[in-house]
């Protein structure tokens, strides 16, 4: 019988490389804990929704799944209405963002649905019957031509390094086992200047015993994503801060986290391979790395900005007026629209934009006409209200 006090395959794997090569850097140990094929997090676990132990804006409600369908739409008017036109989902979870856009696009009309190519990247199993392409993968695969790269919550999870101040140096966090079980920190010289160098190029002198990340991860991402498509758009959605806002004293002790069965944790070392970890995304080095890759800034705002741009509001006075619905059925879909643009939660995410070889103005946000009716929660959604969402 399996538990979460019982050692995955995950934890043996950071186990032999510390055994082998000493302490390992905390990028390593994430990588291993969340994408280590046998065992870990993401490859092994149903992490998403009510079973699962966090959710994301695509299941709170299909209508995020709509709304970025018009975003989608746009995007490709701009671009000429090609086709094929690529949508490449980075980290696709189940799979819910993409069905519920490629169902709302057969309802936008005008050939957008019959032009749209969609491939879901994702280190796990797609369902038996995922309708699109799916490519098990961490990267970003290279399909030419034009279209989207789409990453919805998916740089908060990418493997970072912890550092801290001590005696007046930057020292980075390493991950060892305790004798007595279990793992432990341990500071050392940094594994890479690359550290140092970030935080010189944001202006950040940390104070003495502040403790924080640096992830250097989506440098590389982000130039895969720039490959990835000819010409077209990068569509990021994601939680997090500026740099002078993440490294502010207010937040001395970093902003990793935890998830399990729908529980923040603090404690990374706990049930390896059994808990979600991520941190808040610094904006200002992602801004500067998709530049550094080639891309141009296509806009930026909020979440709950966004959303309403594209017209949720409409959608839920619709749903608020439907007929046939049941008190329960229409108060759970409501609170889950509500959710997704709550100024003190999701709505709060931030939603940017990059453009390669494409018109970069007027294309994030962008009103359309409501031309298909708001989709309801289903089994795939999130049950608020203790609904029972056909």
């Amino acid at each position: 019988m399996t538990g979460l006090f019982t050692p995955t395959e995950a934890d043996a794997e950071v186990r032999r490389r510390i055994a082998s090569r000493g302490p390992i850097t905390f990028a390593e140990f994430m990588e291993v804990a969340l994408y280590w094929p046998d065992g870990g997090y993401y490859a092994s676990r149903r992490s998403f929704g009510p079973l699962g132990d966090f959710y994301t804006a695509p299941l709170a409600h299909p209508v995020f799944g709509a709304l970025a369908a018009r975003q989608l739409l746009t995007m490709w008017r701009a671009l000429g209405s090609p086709a094929p036109f690529a949508v490449i989902e980075a980290g696709a979870g189940d799979g819910t963002l993409a069905l519920d856009v490629l169902a709302h696009a057969a309802a936008l009309g005008g050939g957008f649905a019959d032009a749209v190519a969609y491939t879901a990247v994702d280190p796990r199993e797609p369902s038996p019957d995922f309708p699109a392409r799916w490519v098990r993968s961490g990267g970003v695969p290279a399909v030419g031509g034009s279209g989207v790269v789409l990453a919805n919550e998916l740089l908060d999870a990418m493997p970072l390094h912890r550092v801290t101040q001590e005696g007046g140096r930057l020292r980075e966090l390493f991950v060892d086992a305790a004798p007595e079980g279990g793992f432990i920190e341990v500071t050392g010289e940094s594994s890479t200047s690359a550290l140092a160098e970030r935080l010189d190029s944001l202006g950040v002198t940390l104070s003495e015993g502040f403790r924080t990340e640096v992830c250097l991860a989506p440098d590389a991402w982000l130039t895969e994503s720039f490959a990835a498509i000819e010409r077209g758009y990068l569509l990021l959605i994601d939680y997090g801060h500026e740099a002078s806002v993440y490294y502010d004293e207010s937040r001395r002790a970093g902003t990793l986290r935890c998830y399990s069965g729908h529980t923040l944790g603090m404690n990374p070392y706990f049930g390896v391979g059994r808990q979600d970890i991520s941190a808040h995304v610094e904006f200002t080095s992602v801004r500067s790395a998709a530049i550094a890759a080639g891309f141009t800034e296509a806009g930026e705002m909020s979440q709950a900005e966004w959303l309403r741009s594209l017209g949720i509001d409409g959608y839920r006075a619709e749903i608020a007026e439907r007929s046939g619905l049941s008190h329960i059925e229409r108060r759970a879909n409501l609170h889950g629209i509500d959710v997704l643009v709550d100024g003190e939660g999701m709505g709060g995410f931030r939603v940017l934009a990059f453009a390669k070889d494409a018109p970069a103005d007027g294309v994030l946000g962008v009103s359309l006409p409501q031309s298909a009716p708001a989709p309801l929660a289903g089994a795939r959604h999130m049950p608020f209200g203790a609904a029972p969402l056909r």
